[in-house]
């Protein structure tokens, strides 16, 4: 009878320990089931486009620019993030916009995202955000420079592909609408209300949380 009670005593012992050793199925969007995403960085270059009838759509050539952003996981698929872009832009009118010879665009806001992975390699993510504009005008032959502000409104779709559980590339579409603040009773719609499109493509370095 006593090896018999010692026998489930230890039966009892090893059932608990192997229960406390499984671990909870992992959400799919975690690369490894121990290892859950917490924070990722990216990188991209992105062409601008002007659609519409408007000055940033008739009498401006974009160049290319640069975007860098932060986003960080909420819950395994919502993220949070901040961004930075900037590019360039030269005035190809300069009778309907004036004597400007080119404009330094920045814009730095915030965004709001859903992250879903596809399968191991594959993922997509869709973001909201909003954004504080400034252009910086530069007016030829003149040391002079002047200022326009505005808020951007936009949403971006990106496809992406991880090579690891650390690097991925991705592609990103974005289009926007951005409304600037110049003072022009008689061309105000045509100066400051604005639809862009940005498409470009990135890098990403992902960050975890071992056995978070």
């Amino acid at each position: 009878m006593k090896k018999l009670l010692l026998l489930v005593f230890i039966l009892s012992i090893s059932v608990g320990n192997s229960q406390t050793e499984i671990q909870p199925n992992p959400h799919k969007n975690w690369y490894e089931p121990e290892d859950s995403e917490t924070v990722f960085f990216g990188l991209s270059f992105y062409f601008p486009n002007g659609i519409g009838d408007s000055s940033l759509g008739n009498d401006y050539s974009f160049d290319a620019g640069i975007q860098f952003e932060v986003n960080v996981f909420i819950t395994p698929q919502f993220v949070a993030g901040v961004y930075g872009k900037w590019h360039e832009g030269e005035v190809t009118n300069i009778e309907k916009i004036g004597n400007i010879s080119d404009s330094n665009f920045s814009e730095y806001g915030l965004s709001l995202g859903y992250y879903q992975a596809i399968n191991r390699q594959f993922n997509y993510m869709i973001t909201a955000g909003i954004g504080a504009v400034t252009l910086n005008n530069t007016v030829p032959f003149s040391p002079d420079s002047f200022r326009e502000n505005g808020t951007s409104y936009k949403v971006k779709g990106e496809l992406g592909y991880r090579f690891n559980q650390t690097i991925a590339i991705f592609a990103k579409v974005s289009p926007y609408y951005l409304n600037l603040d110049i003072e022009n009773d008689a061309y105000d719609s045509y100066l400051n209300k604005h639809f862009l499109i940005d498409l470009g493509f990135g890098l990403r370095v992902h960050l975890h949380n071992p056995n978070g």
